[in-house]
C-alpha cells in the first residue's frame, strides 16, 4: 500500500472518531464537544491506525522495523 493511500485512509479515521466523538458529547452533554478535545481524540486514533497499515507494506506480511 502507497504512502499516499496510508495518508488517506488515515485522515478518514481521524475525520470518522472526531465527528463521532461530537455526536456522543453532544448526546450526553447537551453541548458542542471543545475543538481540542475532538482534535485530541483524532490524534489518539491516528496513531494505531498508522501503524495497521504499516503492516500491509512490510516483505511477507510482517511488521518491519523502518
Amino acid at each position: 500500500m502507497g504512502f499516499w493511500m496510508k495518508l488517506v485512509l488515515t485522515l478518514a479515521a481521524i475525520i470518522l472518531v472526531s465527528i463521532l466523538a461530537g455526536y456522543l458529547w453532544s448526546s450526553i452533554f447537551n453541548a458542542e464537544i471543545p475543538g481540542f478535545l475532538g482534535g485530541l481524540l483524532g490524534g489518539i486514533v491516528a496513531i494505531p491506525v498508522w501503524e495497521f497499515l504499516r503492516k500491509f507494506d512490510a516483505p511477507g506480511g510482517g511488521s518491519a522495523a523502518r
